[in-house]
C-alpha cells in the first residue's frame, strides 16, 4: 500500500511538470505575439513585367526560371519551354495578393509554422525569390503551412496562431510579420518538370504506322485505305490477321502529353537500343519516332519510357477543282482551301519547335502498341465451324472405290487388299455346262405328328377323314 502510494505521488509530480512547462512554452510564444497595421496588399509594389527570373526552392527540390531569347524557359531542363498559362496565373497571384490577418512573432518560432528558410533545415518552407533582368533581387518570400480548420490548423503549434480556414501563413523575407493569405499559391511549387509546357504533337487521321525492329521478322506494318477503316497488315502471311485489341492504332498519339524531358547531358545513353516507328496521316504529315524502355532497378520504382520525334510534312500548294464545278462554288472552296493549309503549316512549325533535339519521358500507354513485335499483335487462328475428317464424334463417308473395286469404270483395288466378294455362294464358273452344275441337296419333308386323340371324358371323338381317292390319270 505505501509503494502504491509513493507511485501515485510520483505520477501527479511528473503531469503538474509537464503541464508547468507546457504553459511556460505557449506564454513565451503568447509574449511573441502581437497584432501589426495591416496593408492591403502582400506586395504593394509589385511589378509583373519586371521579373525576368524567378527561383523556388524546398528541402529536396529546386527549379529556375528564367527569360532567355525572350522565351521563359526552364534553366534545370536544359531550356525547355515553360508553361506560359501557369507562370502567368502565378505571377498575377502574386500582384493582387491580399493579406487577410497579420502576426509578428520571434524567429525562433518560425520553424513551428514552416516559415524558415530551406537551409535552416527545420520547419522549411517554400522559398521564392524573384529578380529584375540585371540580377538584382527584388522581392522574397516564404510559403508556410496551410491553415485547414477555422480558427487554427492541422498543426497543434499553427492553432496557437488563430488563422481563417483555408489561409496560408507566409513571410515576407526582411519583415518581421506573418502574414496570413487567402490565396494558397499553389502553382509556385519546385519541382522542374511541373513548369513545363506539355503542348506536345497531335497526330490525326494515321494512314500508316511502320515499326521497325533490330530483327527483320520482328517488324511490321499496317495500313488502311481512309480516316475510318480498319488497318490491315501490309504483307500478311497466309493466317495473319491484325488483332486490333493487341495493336490499337487509330488513336496514337492523339493529343499527346509526356511527364518529363531528359536534360540533354543525359539524353545519350537511353536510346541505343531504341525501336524506330514511322507514323503517316492522310493530311500529308510524317512522324518518325525512336522509343525505348529503361527497366526500372529493383525497388527504385517503375520502367522509363522514352521517346524522341522528328515532324515532316508535303503539304498541297493548290486545290485541285473539279471539272464541273460552279464559279459560285469556287471562291468558297478556295478559302476554305486556304484556311486549312495555314492551319496545317502552322501546326508543322508548332510541332516542329516542340520537339526538335528533345527527348521525351513518356506513360507507357503511350507507346506500348510500338513496343510490340509481330508475333505480339497477331489475331489467334481461325477455327473452322465443320470437324475435320477422322475427327471423334464424327461418321467419314466411305470410299466406295475401294470397298467395290471393279463396278465403278477405272477403279483399281489397292495393293494389299483382299480379293473381291462374289454376288454368288459358291462362285460359278461359266464354262461348266448347265448339265453339270451341282444341284442342291433334296429336303424330305416329314407330316407333323397327329395331335393327342386321347379321349375327353363326355366328348365322342371326331372322325377320321376318309382318304382322298387318287385323281384319274390322263387318257392316253
Amino acid at each position: 500500500m505505501k509503494k502504491i502510494s509513493i507511485l501515485l505521488i510520483a505520477l501527479f509530480a511528473i503531469l503538474g511538470f509537464a503541464w508547468y512547462q507546457g504553459n511556460q512554452r505557449k506564454s513565451r510564444l503568447n509574449r511573441t505575439l502581437s497584432t501589426v497595421k495591416l496593408r492591403e496588399l502582400l506586395f504593394p509594389d509589385f511589378d509583373v513585367n519586371g521579373i525576368k527570373k524567378i527561383r523556388i526552392k524546398e528541402d529536396k527540390s529546386e527549379t529556375t526560371l528564367v527569360v532567355q531569347n525572350d522565351t521563359w524557359v526552364v534553366q534545370e531542363r536544359s531550356g525547355f519551354p515553360i508553361d506560359k498559362e501557369k507562370l502567368q496565373t502565378a505571377l498575377l497571384s502574386l500582384q493582387y495578393e491580399k493579406i487577410k490577418a497579420g502576426r509578428r512573432i520571434g524567429k525562433d518560432s518560425l520553424g513551428k509554422i514552416g516559415l524558415n528558410t530551406p537551409d535552416a533545415g527545420y520547419g522549411a518552407g517554400t522559398l521564392v525569390e524573384l529578380f529584375d533582368d540585371k540580377g538584382g533581387l527584388k522581392h522574397t518570400l516564404v510559403l508556410g503551412g496551410k491553415v485547414t480548420s477555422s480558427g487554427g490548423s492541422s498543426n497543434e503549434q499553427l492553432n496557437m496562431f488563430g488563422g481563417g480556414s483555408g489561409n496560408r501563413f507566409v513571410r515576407v523575407v526582411g519583415e518581421d510579420t506573418v502574414w496570413e493569405i487567402g490565396e494558397q499559391l499553389p502553382d509556385l511549387v519546385s519541382k522542374p518538370e511541373a513548369w513545363l509546357s506539355k503542348a506536345f504533337i497531335d497526330v490525326q487521321k494515321i494512314k500508316s504506322v511502320e515499326v521497325t525492329f533490330a530483327k527483320a521478322e520482328d517488324s511490321w506494318k499496317a495500313t488502311r485505305t481512309d480516316e475510318n477503316a480498319d488497318f490491315m497488315l501490309t504483307d500478311a502471311k497466309a493466317g495473319e490477321k491484325l488483332d486490333p485489341g493487341k495493336a490499337s492504332l487509330g488513336a496514337l498519339f492523339s493529343s499527346a502529353t509526356f511527364n518529363d524531358v531528359l536534360p540533354k547531358d543525359k539524353a545519350a545513353g537511353v536510346m541505343k537500343d531504341a525501336v524506330k516507328i514511322k507514323i503517316s496521316t492522310f493530311q500529308g504529315f510524317t512522324y518518325d519516332f525512336q522509343t525505348a524502355k529503361e527497366a526500372a532497378q529493383p525497388g527504385s520504382g517503375a520502367d522509363k519510357y522514352y521517346l524522341t520525334v522528328s515532324v515532316s510534312a508535303d503539304l498541297p500548294k493548290e486545290r485541285a477543282a473539279a471539272k464541273d464545278e460552279k464559279p459560285e462554288d469556287k471562291k468558297s472552296k478556295d478559302e476554305a482551301f486556304a484556311a486549312e493549309k495555314k492551319a496545317l503549316q502552322e501546326k508543322l512549325a508548332a510541332e516542329q519547335k516542340a520537339t526538335a533535339g528533345w527527348t521525351f519521358d513518356v506513360s507507357e500507354y503511350s507507346v506500348s502498341s510500338l513496343l510490340k513485335k509481330r508475333s505480339e499483335i497477331l489475331a489467334p487462328p481461325e477455327k473452322s465451324s465443320a470437324p475435320a475428317p477422322g475427327a471423334p464424334g464424327t461418321n467419314p463417308l466411305p470410299d466406295v472405290k475401294k470397298m467395290l473395286p471393279g463396278i465403278i469404270p477405272g477403279s483399281v483395288p489397292p495393293a494389299g487388299s483382299p480379293p473381291p466378294v462374289s454376288v454368288t455362294t459358291p462362285p460359278v464358273s461359266l464354262t461348266t455346262p448347265p448339265t453339270q452344275l451341282p444341284q442342291p441337296p433334296k429336303v424330305e419333308l416329314k407330316p407333323a405328328p397327329a395331335p393327342d386323340a386321347s379321349p375327353v371324358p363326355g366328348v365322342k371323338p371326331a372322325a377320321e377323314p376318309a382318304p382322298a381317292k387318287p385323281a384319274a390319270e390322263p387318257a392316253k
